[in-house]
């Protein structure tokens, strides 16, 4: 999710501010908000809208069929080696013949081969993140905003439900809960999971949400296929005090009951991608369940600021995600930073497909904001240029490579 403020607007809820809302929340939308960071300022999330031209519909989308799903990508280890697709690891395999089975003599009894073992929750092992089913899931998703009068009419169930449509398999919302109900969540992840999709949640607006009883509760309910967001991008580029607040989120967010996957942002608007490398895993080693995977912000613009800054071209940045041996998924976009410069997304869909790395695109439709939106007005029928590239045509296209959860 872009994080350099437009308008400098940040939301009180957590550490790194989704840098968003609307017109008197002033939305050109910039940075997501997650679990702990700077102090945020109070924003009003009313907007006015009274010239807006569309009203997002609430029934099935019909205008557009459901695209078939590619088959599930190969990923490599973190050692190179390729790991299995979600069907090969589902696939019986053949023993191979025994010299007593060649000469017709009875085979002793083996142990059956080891499967993997359903959980209740989305596991984190190694560079992958493991399904409810134990089935390696690489995220091909967007990202949505959720608020008054966003999208148009406060049909929230409505765009996720077009967001479903496109094909993807994960989306994040970042509901502002001082416009949305506990209710109102409960019934979009509901939604979510019934498509066999998967839900990242990052709320606005919401200092000390997650620990409302209600919301634990309901939460709950949907933690096959949950992921949340326990420290979001931080509005700064220190990096002590961002281990030190990564670390206490994890901690003070598992002492509140969660079992979820939980997602740390990097430094300086989660663009610090070293500092990942640097310190990457002594953060992971402070959730205590173990289970928590690191996020980079890829956007870093053809002007080679970031790529400068960092030493690393965006090929080399995968290769040296690979390298890592960390779990760590991409954010990309198409405009970036002030002033706008373009982001070659291409390569880092490319070089995220061939490696097995998930992404998270920032965003679906934001009529305050429309630079990087896939769609022009919250279908999935009418899609910008850059939509259509990314959900359907580009050969890492959300289209061709997206697998749902649990073989669905």
């Amino acid at each position: 999710m872009k994080s350099v403020l437009r308008n400098h607007v940040s939301t009180p809820f957590g550490t790194t501010a989704a840098g968003v809302l609307f017109a008197a929340i002033a939305l050109t939308v910039s940075g997501c908000s997650g679990a702990g960071g700077d102090e945020q300022v109070e924003t009003s999330d009313t907007v006015d809208v009274e010239d807006a031209p569309f009203q997002v519909s609430s029934e099935q989308p019909t205008a557009r069929a459901p695209r078939p799903r590619a088959e599930q990508p190969r990923t490599s280890s973190a050692r190179g080696e390729d790991e299995p697709t979600a069907s090969e690891a589902k696939a019986p395999v053949e023993p191979a013949q025994t010299e007593h089975e060649e000469a017709g003599e009875e085979p002793a009894a083996t142990s059956p081969a080891p499967v993997p073992v359903p959980s209740n929750t989305m596991r984190v092992s190694g560079r992958q993140l493991l399904d409810a089913c134990g089935q390696p899931f690489v995220v091909r998703g967007v990202e949505q905003i959720l608020g008054n009068q966003l999208p148009e009419g406060n049909d929230w169930l409505g765009i996720v439900r077009e967001i479903a449509a496109t094909g993807a398999n994960a989306v994040r919302i970042l509901p502002s809960v001082n416009t949305l109900t506990t209710e109102n969540v409960d019934e979009i992840l509901t939604f979510i999971g019934e498509q066999g999709m998967v839900a990242f949640i990052d709320p606005l607006n919401g200092h000390d949400w997650y620990a409302q009883d209600d919301v634990r509760a309901m939460l709950k309910k949907h933690e096959r296929f949950l992921i949340i967001d326990a420290y979001g991008e931080p509005q700064y580029d220190d990096i002590e005090k961002w281990q030190a607040e990564a670390k206490d989120a994890l901690v003070r967010m598992r002492a509140l009951g969660y079992e979820v996957p939980f997602t740390v942002y990097a430094n300086q608007f989660g663009r610090g991608l070293p500092s990942l490398f640097d310190y990457g895993a002594e953060i992971l080693a402070a959730d205590p369940l173990h289970n928590t995977f690191l996020g980079w912000q890829a956007y870093w613009g053809n002007n080679g600021y970031y790529q400068e800054h960092y030493g690393y071209t965006l090929s080399e940045a995968v290769d040296a995600i690979v390298d890592s041996g960390l779990p760590i998924q991409m954010g990309l976009d198409h405009i970036t930073d002030m002033p706008s410069t373009e982001a070659d997304y291409g390569t880092l869909m490319q070089g995220a497909e061939e490696n097995g790395i998930g992404w998270l695109w920032w965003d679906f439709y934001n009529p305050y904001g429309a630079e990087n939106n896939l769609s022009q007005d919250g279908t999935a029928e009418n899609l910008t240029a850059t939509g259509s590239d990314v959900l359907d045509h580009h050969p890492a296209s959300v289209a061709n490579t997206a697998q749902l959860a649990c073989g669905r």
